[in-house]
């Protein structure tokens, strides 16, 4: 089952992929390495997109809730916008920004370069939403 791995589909299929016995047989999905919604919202924070407040506020929840997940949340336009717009070089410098936040100890600047240029690679190529998918 997916562990807060970004998915992009279509709304109308997407439960059926996410409670699917093998949903990475379906859609389009990035491994996101465990970087969930805290995660991303202290990103948008570094990318003067809002307080972590409003980013988080503004995953939401995409259907009814499973009891043991998967819990999908509609991941912020503004903030796929923002990592699709990333140059090269600005991935480089936000990625040292945000490897001094607490909730990404342990993520070395340089691990966290290569996921915003998986991010922004997955983000650029798709014009169907991106879903956060999350599970225990």
């Amino acid at each position: 089952m997916p562990l807060s791995d970004m998915l992009t589909c279509p709304e109308s299929e997407l439960a059926k992929i996410i409670t699917s016995d093998e949903p990475y047989s379906s859609g389009r999905w990035l491994q996101a390495k465990n970087i969930a919604m805290i995660q991303l919202s202290k990103l948008g924070e570094i990318l003067n997109l809002g307080t972590y407040k409003e980013l988080s506020a503004g995953f939401e929840l995409v259907g009814e809730p499973l009891p043991d997940g998967p819990w999908p949340e509609r991941t912020p336009p503004a903030l796929v916008a923002a990592i699709a717009a990333l140059t090269d070089d600005e991935i480089q410098t936000v990625a040292r920004a945000w490897s001094n936040d607490p909730e990404l100890e342990g993520n070395a600047p340089g691990i966290l370069a290569a996921y915003l240029s998986d991010f922004r690679g997955f983000a650029s190529d798709c014009s169907l939403p991106i879903f956060l998918v999350n599970a225990l």
